[in-house]
């Protein structure tokens, strides 16, 4: 049975019906248990709002989620951030037989998968190297001349840990 809080109730066909005692006033709170609710009481038909992103994008169900890429430059430490606009797959260009580290200050959201696309130039040779909130299988070398190079990383909301590499391709 359900119970209404503030309730009142009336004591005979005499007894006048006021606001306060309608709770007309105030809003009532409404108890019912899950064994008095059946699924013929559920609305249909219900309208959700689509959110509406900075920019003015309103995402509804026929919106399609593209992902998106960036050119990241080469240098000797590379710092990855994590916005809108960076996109989870980045190209990086390699050149001139140089090392370099890549770190992540501040790790992506759980779930969040992380596509890095490396080049090499005609003297290729480099060598890469995960640190700052990487778990990787060591360090990658990309050791043949102008050819692609990808490797792939999973977020778990603390580290991005490698899911897998490719060795020269193209």
């Amino acid at each position: 049975m359900a119970n209404v809080t503030p309730g009142y109730t009336f004591t005979g066909t005499t007894d006048p019906i006021t606001f306060t005692k309608l709770n007309l006033v105030g809003q009532p709170t409404v108890t019912i248990g899950s064994n008095e609710v059946t699924t013929s009481m559920i609305a249909s038909g219900n309208t959700y709002t689509s959110p509406t992103l900075a920019g003015g994008t309103t995402i509804t169900q026929a919106t399609p989620l593209y992902e998106t890429y960036s050119t990241v430059n080469f240098s000797g430490t590379i710092a990855l951030g994590f916005t809108a606009t960076d996109g989870n797959t980045r190209r990086i260009a390699c050149t001139s037989n140089t090392a370099s580290t890549i770190n992540a200050a501040t790790p992506p959201r759980a779930g969040y998968v992380l596509r890095i696309s490396f080049t090499t130039d005609g003297t290729a040779g480099n060598v890469i190297t995960f640190g700052t909130n990487f778990k990787s299988t060591g360090t990658y070398t990309l050791s043949t001349a102008s050819k692609y190079y990808s490797i792939v990383f999973v977020s778990d909301g603390t580290y991005l840990i490698e899911f897998s590499r490719t060795a020269a391709v193209g």
